[in-house]
């Protein structure tokens, strides 16, 4: 199978099984994509990048609140803070996640979680572990937050990457 029409494959799959799973989705023009959706409970973007012949990249953002910055940058106890940080990446490294953070881990604004899925391990338990894998690496996030202020919630809310 050719490249183009295996995407085009793919992005019947991807339909196909978010529609199953009642998983709402939007198209988005991308002119990086040749195919790109976010979808909404959970919110994440699903890209199949220009670059790349033949896999699927799974994005999630979480976006900390003025309020849950303030409680991050205003714990005095560094080591608390470096102990809360290095618990969480080893958490996302331990469900296979990339990460990043934005700026820094000293200016806490943004974390980013991605997966990436190669069209040969493409199944539908694959594409839905993907999707449920992303949704735990948020939850680690919240979790983080409530470690770091003590609270039983957060603020913060995750948005698409676009």
């Amino acid at each position: 199978m050719s490249k183009p029409n295996e995407k085009k494959e793919v992005i019947k799959k991807i339909q196909k099984w978010l529609s199953e799973e009642f998983i709402e989705f939007i198209n988005i023009d991308n002119p990086l994509a040749d195919y790109q959706i976010n979808t909404k409970n959970p919110n994440q973007t699903i890209c199949l990048p220009k670059n790349k012949i033949d896999s699927i990249e799974f994005v999630t953002a979480i976006f900390f609140t003025t309020e849950d910055q303030k409680t991050y940058n205003a714990l005095k106890n560094t080591e608390e803070k470096l102990r809360i940080i290095w618990e969480l990446q080893r958490s996302l490294l331990e469900i296979n996640l990339e990460y990043e953070v934005k700026p820094n881990f000293d200016n806490l604004e943004l974390i980013i979680l991605k997966k990436t899925v190669y069209f040969d391990n493409l199944i539908k338990d694959k594409f839905m572990d993907t999707i449920f894998t992303l949704q735990r690496g948020f939850y680690l996030v919240e979790l983080m937050l409530r470690q770091l202020g003590g609270k039983y919630y957060s603020n913060s809310n995750t948005k698409f990457m676009l």
